[in-house]
Parts: C-alpha cells; sequence; structure tokens
C-alpha cells in the first residue's frame, strides 16, 4: 500500500522565523503579509507522507507588491513530522537571510549569513545578495578524528560565472545550486533561476572539487540579484 501524502500548513512557525528578524506581520487570505520595504508576503507549506523515517518538503512563496513570485523548497527527514519540519527550517536558513536581505530587512543577522556583492552583468550593475551555503556531510571513519568542512570556494565562484553568462532584464531575479558528492563522484547538479532550471550552464560545477574520505557531501545556497540604479538627481 502506498502511503499516505499529507500536507500541513507551515504559516505559524514561518511567521515565528520572520519575528525572530523582527518583521512584523498578520495573515490576510493565507498569505503572512510583512512590513518589509518591497512589501513582501510569504506562504508556507510541507507535503510528507505518513510513514517511517518521514521524509517532508517545505514549500515556501515569496510575492512582492511587483509582482515577483520567488519560490523554494528544501527536503529533509526526520523520525516525526516535527522533527523533520525543523530541519526543513535548518535548510530553508540559507534562503531566508539573503532573500530577507534583498527585500530590505535592517536586522544584523541577514546580514551576518549574508555576502553582499555589486556584480558587472551585460554592461549593468547588480546588487548580489549571496546566502551563506548550507553544507551536510556525512564522513567515513578516519581513526577517531572528526572534521569540520566548509563549502569549496569553486561553488560560489562557479554560481557567479553562471549567472553572469546569462542576461537578466528584470530588476529582481533569483537562483538556486546545489550539487552532492556520493563517495567519490559528484551525483547531483542543480542551478535554477526563477524557479526555471539552466541546463546549458551545468558545466560551470565541473570545477568542484571531490572532497576525499566522504561518504556523502551536498552543499546548497540561494542568491537574489538586484538592479542597482542610479538616484535621481535633485535640482
Amino acid at each position: 500500500m502506498n502511503p499516505l501524502t499529507l500536507e500541513i500548513n507551515l504559516n505559524p512557525q514561518l511567521q515565528e522565523n520572520l519575528a525572530y528578524y523582527g518583521i512584523k506581520t498578520s495573515v490576510v487570505s493565507g498569505f503572512i503579509t510583512t512590513d518589509l520595504p518591497d512589501n513582501a508576503s510569504f506562504r508556507a507549506r510541507a507535503i510528507y507522507e505518513d510513514e517511517y523515517p518521514v521524509s517532508s518538503l517545505l514549500e515556501v512563496n515569496c510575492v512582492t507588491e511587483k509582482g515577483e513570485n520567488i519560490y523554494d523548497h528544501c527536503r529533509d527527514s526526520g523520525t516525526s513530522i516535527q522533527e523533520a519540519v525543523i530541519q526543513n527550517f535548518n535548510n530553508f536558513s540559507s534562503t531566508l537571510n539573503p532573500l530577507l536581505a534583498a527585500l530590505g530587512s535592517l536586522d544584523p543577522y541577514s546580514y551576518e549569513n549574508t555576502s553582499i556583492e555589486e556584480w558587472e552583468i551585460n554592461g549593468k550593475i547588480w546588487e548580489a545578495y549571496i546566502g551563506k551555503p548550507h553544507v551536510k556531510f556525512v564522513q567515513k571513519i578516519i581513526g577517531f578524528t572528526l572534521l569540520e568542512y566548509d563549502p569549496p570556494d569553486e561553488f560560489i565562484a562557479s554560481l557567479k560565472t553562471m549567472i553572469c553568462n546569462l542576461n537578466p532584464n528584470n530588476r529582481l531575479h533569483w537562483f538556486r545550486g546545489y550539487y552532492c558528492q556520493q563517495q567519490r563522484e559528484i551525483t547531483i547538479k542543480e542551478f535554477l533561476m526563477d524557479n526555471q532550471p539552466v541546463n546549458e550552464l551545468m558545466n560551470c560545477f565541473d570545477t568542484l572539487p571531490i572532497i576525499s574520505n566522504m561518504d556523502f557531501f551536498s552543499c546548497r545556497t540561494f542568491i537574489v540579484i538586484k538592479e542597482k540604479r542610479s538616484e535621481p538627481e535633485l535640482h
């Protein structure tokens, strides 16, 4: 028998996260409205199957007053749906911090976990909000030494190369980069622009190093770029 697919409204949990950043919220027609400068509103849910261990997919939509519909999702698992959702939101932090910074949040925590750079793309200057990469790994046991692993520098460099090879034409775009190494082989590579895969640029991931003594290693991040426009002159 196939497991039953269920859905949970996670707006209350997302409201708690937004409140941590000092953002005032209310719920209107199923969306969390905010006092962010872009008047962004959010909606969150989890889809999971009633089996053990529980695997859940967190889906978050963000809609701006200019009509951008920003979407991201994170999959994780746990011994219960509550534990799986905690892991979902932990993964989602690599999206939430740069997204809030790009939408005008002034909370210091957003900026501590976001790199902000100026990129020139097709003759225009863009502000890039780069989320701190979220890393998961299971290393092989070598003696009794446990090591910490940071994301390789080539990961963000590859994403920047891919983005700068595109032709962004709206005032705001968003990107998700992800890859997974199993044993000594990179088995999954993902690059999305505005929720759509950009497969023709995936060869930029070929520069990623293979990390030795690793059974599993994955890395994901979220990047928002906004066109930087000149301030109007005052007369």
